[in-house]
């Protein structure tokens, strides 16, 4: 039996919103997000990872339709086909590059769902902690870069990440965009992507109303996820700007906060 609310697509971030800050999915929001899908709201997710470290929760919640990845750079089916691909270009991509040479920063890129790197760094090995993923590793980043990739990172010190985005700011300026979901990542996008542009290119993709969507996250690369969603509801422990940003504020990641939010939804109170 579909419930008596009129929210039809509910697009949820991973880190700090679904998940704990311990990386759980609990049985309470997992249970939560399985009736709302019962009740015929359409959930997916929208996360800055890639897809071999978003699909073991989706394949969990039982998610069908496609995920946004890599902050709305990629949108993927489950089976890993991809639907939308918004690329840095490859001469922008270098210039990437060579700033990471010129401040001798770890870096990273990625691209048709893997992870490329020069070198295995230490910090490339604190962030595989993370990660699922399997580094391919080339000879050359830069000549790789050359034929486009979907995001590129820094990774370090927050103080040596903000001289990075100093120069990706004045080398490069509306060319591309910058975003972080942690302090030691500097995250590099494509110009105009973003989670709340790929939520846009979903719902039409689904036929759904964009004032029909609910967006649930913590960060300040969901901002714009939540400024366009018809819902936009934020995690209390996000930041004072996306909270601000919100018109529902929901209980913490560690606090079973996705799993209140949905109740409220289904009890038809938003």
């Amino acid at each position: 039996m579909r419930a008596p609310f009129h929210y039809r697509l509910l697009v949820l971030d991973l880190d700090g919103t679904l998940l704990t800050d311990q990386d759980e999915l609990t049985v309470e929001t997992e249970t939560a997000v399985k009736a709302a899908q019962s009740s015929g709201l359409t959930v997916t997710l929208a996360t800055g990872r890639l897809l071999v470290d978003t699909l073991p929760y989706a394949r969990r919640l039982g998610i069908t339709v496609p995920l946004i990845l890599h902050h709305g750079a990629l949108l993927m089916a489950t089976d890993g086909t991809t639907l939308e691909h918004h690329q840095i270009a490859g001469t922008t991509a270098q210039e990437l590059v060579k700033i990471a040479r010129e401040l001798d920063l770890s870096c990273q890129a990625y691209t048709a769902g893997q992870l490329v790197v020069e070198k295995v760094t230490d910090w490339t090995r604190i962030y595989l902690r993370y990660s699922k993923a399997k580094p391919v590793v080339v000879p050359d980043l830069a000549t790789y870069a050359a034929g486009g990739i979907s995001q590129f990172d820094f990774l370090g010190q927050p103080e040596h990440l903000r001289r990075a985005a100093e120069q990706v700011c004045k080398r490069l300026g509306t060319a591309v965009r910058t975003t972080s979901s942690h302090p030691n990542l500097l995250e590099v996008l494509a110009a105009g992507v973003s989670k709340g542009r790929a939520l846009e290119h979903l719902a039409q993709r689904l036929g759904i109303p964009i004032a029909a969507t609910v967006a649930v996250g913590d960060g300040l690369n969901d901002l714009e996820m939540l400024q366009v969603a018809g819902l936009g509801v934020a995690m209390a422990n996000a930041p004072e700007a996306v909270r601000a940003s919100a018109r529902y504020i929901t209980a913490s990641n560690n606090e079973n906060g996705v799993a209140k939010i949905i109740a409220k939804l289904l009890a038809g109170e938003l």
